[in-house]
């Protein structure tokens, strides 16, 4: 019997057990999400607690129920370690992919699942706009090449994305009709691709949130995006491209996040490539993750990126003081909610 794993449950498959490539080379064209067993017996026929053991010994949360999914309304069962979810709307080919003899769903798929299902998860009473926040957080995840890990750094890197903006956005747009749909698709128009750790989110969430949201409101960057270093220039890198962690190419403004544990015993390369990026001309600001960690710092480096851009940013009034405070709270917390 296969069995197919749903949102929370399958984000953390694709954090733990696939991080060489994209999801498409996983992708199948089964629209059907299978029949759940309803009892204990039926479980134990269907192995599900080999595989659920399976799937914690690769670094799973040991206390994750295991969630399925099904688009039979009738199938159901009251266990403590397993959640059945129905999912009675339309569902486009792509959204199921393979995990082993099993099926798992895809990221986006989990996307939509998760923003359905966002109050239950966060398990705290929030406004709208803060449930947005943290399903972009996600997305900025999912479309970046990093995957979150319980271990001591937090995360791991990937080769490459597992799906992008535009794929996220057009399944949004598929099941726009389903439960979970609009806060989704609301969510993906502040997520960026090719962001690399988790703090580079943080930074890049803060700076350019609307301000209603705690943000400062500065237009979206590229994120990672290669620069060719010109022949004059080679002479002092052996490097023909340099990659800030966000690049806005229209005003020639580099932003660059140091304090990482990969940056540690780095920072020579670091301050190379920055010079390098002076040197052709680029304007560069440095955040350190004690700016992002210490609001009157981060506020002094965030009104340098704004005035590189062209903009001045407003006088903070108490309001937006308590708001950004909330937002960074939200992002810098340990616990997380997904």
């Amino acid at each position: 019997m296969t069995l197919v794993f749903s949102h929370v449950w399958a984000i953390w498959w694709w954090r733990n057990t696939y991080v060489q490539a994209k999801a498409d080379s996983l992708r199948s064209n089964e629209c059907d999400l299978g029949i759940v067993p309803t009892s204990v017996e039926e479980l134990e026929q269907a192995r599900a607690t080999e595989v659920r053991l399976e799937f914690i010994s690769r670094n799973f949360p040991h206390n994750l129920p295991m969630e399925l999914i099904t688009n039979d309304p009738s199938q159901h069962a009251r266990l403590a370690h397993i959640r059945i979810r129905c999912w009675n709307g339309f569902l486009p080919f792509g959204a199921i992919c393979k995990a082993g003899q099993h099926r798992v769903s895809s990221p986006e798929f989990c996307f939509v699942q998760i923003a359905s299902d966002i109050r239950r998860i966060c398990q705290e009473r929030l406004e709208r706009w803060q449930y947005v926040v943290v399903l972009v957080e996600l997305g900025c995840e999912l479309c970046g090449t990093y995957s979150k890990r319980e271990s001591s750094r937090g995360f791991v890197n990937r080769d490459v994305p597992l799906v992008g903006t535009w794929h996220m956005r057009s399944f949004a747009s598929y099941v726009a009709y389903s439960r979970g749909s609009a806060l989704a698709y609301e969510a993906l128009r502040w997520v960026i691709d090719g962001l690399n750790s988790p703090m580079e989110t943080v930074v890049y969430l803060m700076l350019c949130l609307p301000r209603t949201w705690g943000g400062m409101g500065l237009p979206k960057p590229r994120s990672n995006w290669s620069i060719l270093v010109p022949d004059e220039l080679q002479r002092k890198t052996p490097k023909q491209h340099v990659i800030p962690d966000l690049y806005w190419p229209e005003f020639g403004l580099a932003v660059e996040f140091f304090g990482e544990d990969f940056h540690l015993g780095r920072e020579h390369e670091d301050s190379d490539r920055q010079e390098i990026e002076q040197d052709m001309g680029l304007k560069v600001v440095t955040f350190w993750k004690d700016d992002v960690l210490n609001l009157r710092r981060f506020n002094a480096k965030a009104a340098s990126v704004a005035h590189y851009l062209g903009q001045q940013l407003p006088e903070a009034s108490k309001e937006f003081e308590k708001l950004q405070s909330t937002l960074q709270g939200m992002l810098v917390r340990r616990q997380r909610w997904i």
